[in-house]
Parts: C-alpha cells; structure tokens; sequence
C-alpha cells in the first residue's frame, strides 16, 4: 500500500518535471502513454524519469564532444532534455518504438542539432556508433536479456551504461564476462520529496568487449 503521504508529495514532484519540461521543451513531457508493442517487442509503457532522480543517476556523467549517447526507450524525449539544458552539445540519440510519442520528442528537439530522434526497433541499431548507453526500463525481462546478448555479440568498444529502474531485470548483467557495476542505489525519495511511489534502483556499468 502506497504511503498518502508519498502518494501526494509525488504529485507535486510530477508537476514539478512538467512545469521543467514546459520551461525548456515548451510542453509537457509526464504523461504516461501505454505502449501497443508489449507482445510483439517485449516493450513498455512511455513514462518520463523524474528529473531529481535524472540529477543522482547521471550525477557522474561528463560527455565530452566526441562522445556518443544514446536513450534507449527515449519516450517523450525527457532525458534528452536534460542533457540539453544542462550544455551538453555532443551527439544525443533517442530511439522510441511509438510513433506518438516519438513524434513528441521529435517536435520539440527539432530546433537542436546535435539531437536525433530514431522512431523504430532499438534491436535493428548499430550500438558501436555510441559511447553512452541510458535506458528507464522500456522494455520486459526477458527482452532485456535479449538485448544484452545482442550488445555483447556486436560491441567492438567499451560503452558506459545507466540502468534506471533496473530492478526486475538488472540481475542479469552480475558477474557476466566484461560488465563492471560501478554504482548500485535505490531513489525513492529526493531533497524532501517523493519522486516514485514506490523504491526505484539504479545502477551504473561499464562494459569492455571480450575477445572474440
């Protein structure tokens, strides 16, 4: 049972990150959209990480201007966004199964060059053209494993991959061959206020190619 306490400290967190999304993209970017690719591509619903939860998980991230980084799942377009505000001009990539809400992330960032919006299947991209890989749980468990045997069979280059809300599938990366797990927390709440209704964790991992 959710907390009435959290619960409403939670809305004021969602407006919050809407009123911020309005700000920098003018328009709202929170609303969770149901995904229709759950049976064909293991995918889930659209829904936008809370920006102080985006401040603790990238907390370490520096992108220099020949990096690559890419948000697998980017939804509306959210962490993007913030990237964006935060003056980062390196080459920044989302890709999103929905055309509705990709057409979202596409109508706001089509004023920045250094952003593209792929509408399609994350499985058909070459993710040696990234050095950054984030992803909010856009897709199920059993899809996620299939998505890491296909980096592990592609990859040429070491990446550096955030995991936000890995707490059903992020498990599957412990102790395989080449992933290092730097960083593992849980956010719930944040600067006195809820930003989930419940736990999330993330994690944080580098991976190196092994020998092929």
């Amino acid at each position: 049972m959710i907390n009435p306490f959290a619960a409403l400290s939670f809305r004021l967190s969602c407006k919050l990150d809407n009123r911020r999304d309005k700000a920098f993209c003018g328009k709202e970017l929170g609303v969770f959209v149901p995904t229709p690719f759950a049976k064909s591509h293991g995918a889930t619903g659209s829904q936008s990480a809370p920006y102080p939860g985006l401040d603790i998980v990238l907390k370490d991230l520096t992108l220099a201007p020949e990096d690559s980084f890419i948000d697998i799942g980017c939804g509306k377009g959210r962490v993007l966004a913030y990237l964006t505000s935060k003056g980062n001009t390196c080459r920044l990539t989302g890709v999103e199964i929905n055309s509705q809400v990709a057409d979202v992330a596409r109508s706001w960032s089509s004023g920045f060059r250094n952003i593209e919006i792929i509408e399609g299947d994350a499985f058909g991209l070459d993710f040696n053209d990234y050095t950054v890989l984030f992803m909010y749980r856009p897709m199920d468990m059993e899809t996620f494993i299939l998505f890491v045997n296909l980096l592990e069979m592609t990859l040429v280059h070491d990446i550096r991959f955030y995991y936000y809300a890995d707490g059903e599938s992020g498990f599957y990366l412990n102790e395989r061959p080449g992933w290092h797990l730097e960083k593992r927390e849980d956010i719930y709440r944040v600067n006195g206020r809820y930003i989930h209704t419940v736990p999330q964790r993330y994690s944080v991992w580098t991976y190196k190619p092994q020998s092929k």
